[in-house]
């Protein structure tokens, strides 16, 4: 999926928001470097190239390796906070799956990206606003569970800090379908906004259900070029793909050769129209392989 015209205000704004944690005396130099780097993006390629471009020089003129440490931390520590009683909500239900897929989508709500202007205290008390209300299971479900129960190889392509907390709660019913099953978790290959890292799957206890790779390249998406090669294994192995978020979907939503599983909430009028789901919408959106 191409930048659209459309994601270059965003780019710009991501820019402008992160120059906060850059000192005063720096942003101007970071501004004419910024807007060179933005210049000479490919724009045939999906928009979270551009933005791991841009991000990398973010971390080199404010002289950190993950700006979002601190809050990493704290966010993981509070979501986990929310995990037992997810999980008597999960084991309850009449089809526990189908609960914990739906969790795991609404799970890519907590995004701490500057371009959502992000608050987590109304992320929490949106997320449990929704969890008292009645939802109807995604119409994927089924074909879904079938193929997680043929499959002999799944990846699942983490996102976010936070939400990977709920993301265990999905592996867990992955396992129970399937206790042969060969199940990855993929993280980033090192800290990217805040997208999640190795320490963030480790503390969610990822590795009871899952083996933990890297994707060996630090843009906040999977493009398969940029990979590792022990992603790329993985990858050519997998029977199903399950792809968190909307930076993910941007970069495989045209990766035809995999049998896809996105799950995220659209979050922006891009996706909106790519869809033809509104903004806001908690999505499930399989995507077969096409020969």
């Amino acid at each position: 999926m191409k930048i659209q015209e459309a994601c270059l205000p965003c780019l710009v704004s991501l820019g402008v928001r992160c120059a906060a944690l850059i000192p005063a005396a720096s942003r101007p130099a970071f501004y004419r470097d910024f807007f060179h780097t933005l210049a000479n993006v490919d724009f045939d390629q999906p928009a979270p190239l551009a933005i791991g471009l841009l991000y990398r020089l973010i971390k080199q003129k404010a002289k950190t390796g993950d700006p979002y440490a601190s809050l990493r931390k704290q966010v993981n520590t509070q979501v986990a906070a929310e995990i037992p009683a997810l999980i008597r909500r999960i084991r309850s239900a009449v089809d526990p799956f189908a609960e914990a897929l739906r969790l795991a989508a609404l799970a890519n709500s907590f995004d701490f990206n500057p371009l959502h202007q992000p608050d987590f205290t109304q992320m929490l008390q949106d997320f449990q606003h929704v969890l008292l209300g009645s939802y109807s299971a995604f119409k994927e479900t089924d074909t879904f569970q079938q193929d997680l129960i043929r499959a002999q190889t799944v990846l699942v392509l983490g996102d976010n800090f936070g939400e990977v907390m709920i993301d265990r709660l999905l592996l867990e019913q992955i396992r129970i379908l399937n206790p042969k099953l060969q199940l990855y978790y993929a993280v980033r290959g090192c800290p990217v906004v805040n997208d999640v890292i190795a320490a963030d799957a480790r503390q969610a206890g990822i590795e009871r259900w899952a083996t933990i790779i890297s994707s060996g390249d630090d843009t906040p998406g999977t493009l398969i070029a940029r990979t590792g090669a022990e992603f790329q294994t993985v990858y050519r192995q997998a029977d199903v793909l399950i792809s968190k978020g909307q930076a993910n979907f941007e970069c495989l939503i045209d990766q035809p050769d995999k049998n896809r599983y996105f799950l995220l909430k659209v979050k922006c009028a891009v996706l909106a129209e790519h869809t033809g789901l509104p903004s806001g919408t908690l999505a499930c959106i399989h995507a077969p392989v096409q020969l």
